[in-house]
Order: C-alpha cells, then sequence, then structure tokens
C-alpha cells in the first residue's frame, strides 16, 4: 500500500515521529505478548509432565507392592487364602490412583491401573 502513496506522503510518514512510536510499542508488545505465550506453555507442559510421571511412579510402585504380596500370600496360602481383608486397602488405593488418572485424563494408565485391579479381584483358576 506505500508504494501507492505519492513521494511527499511517504516522506512523511517515514518521517512522522507519531507513527514512528505507535509502530515501535505494537512491535514491543506483540514481543511481550509472544513471550508470555511461550512462557504459559512450557510451564503447562511442564507441570503435566511431572503429574503424569508421579502417577505413572505411583501406579508402578502400587503394581510392585501388589506383586510382592501375592508372592508372599503365595507362601502363606493357608493364612490368606479365607480373607480378602489383605488386599483392601490396596484395591482402595488403586481405585483412588484410577479415580485420580481420570480425572487427569491420563486414560492409558487408568486402564493400567484397572487392569492391576482386575487381576487382583478376579479368582484364581487353577489347571490340574
Amino acid at each position: 500500500m506505500k508504494n501507492l502513496w505519492s513521494k511527499e506522503d511517504l516522506a512523511n510518514f517515514n518521517n512522522s515521529e507519531v507513527f514512528s512510536e505507535l509502530e515501535a510499542r505494537v512491535i514491543d508488545t506483540i514481543k511481550r505478548a509472544d513471550i508470555l505465550a511461550q512462557k504459559i506453555a512450557q510451564s503447562t507442559t511442564e507441570q503435566k509432565t511431572k503429574a503424569l510421571q508421579g502417577l505413572t511412579d505411583a501406579a508402578n510402585e502400587a503394581t510392585e507392592a501388589v506383586k510382592s504380596f501375592e508372592t508372599a500370600s503365595s507362601a502363606d496360602d493357608e493364612e490368606f487364602s479365607d480373607s480378602e481383608e489383605a488386599f483392601e486397602p490396596i484395591l482402595e488405593e488403586l481405585f483412588s490412583m484410577a479415580k485420580l488418572a481420570i480425572e487427569k485424563g491420563d486414560y492409558k494408565l487408568a486402564y493400567k491401573i484397572e487392569r492391576t485391579i482386575d487381576e487382583i479381584t478376579e479368582p484364581e483358576i487353577k489347571c490340574e
């Protein structure tokens, strides 16, 4: 559009202090907005990553606890065979972890936790 202006108008525009100041302020504002948007995006991503990593670690720890408990209970089948109360605290914690994972939108982790719960609650089928 500047190319269509007369030489006098173009010279006045280029030498105008008001327009050059306005242009400098607009460019500065755009740069600051871009920096803020980048910082917001970075901090949000980092927070989500940390939260998901914490949930994953907790799920892995719970799975390991269940496996070690199952190993210990298989050695003492007679003591725990009639009592499912031993699993209740673990199941309650796993249910709360699954609920938290669903609230965070991490359905893959929630599925893994639910599979762990299913492994605990499903009756064992012994092959003869």
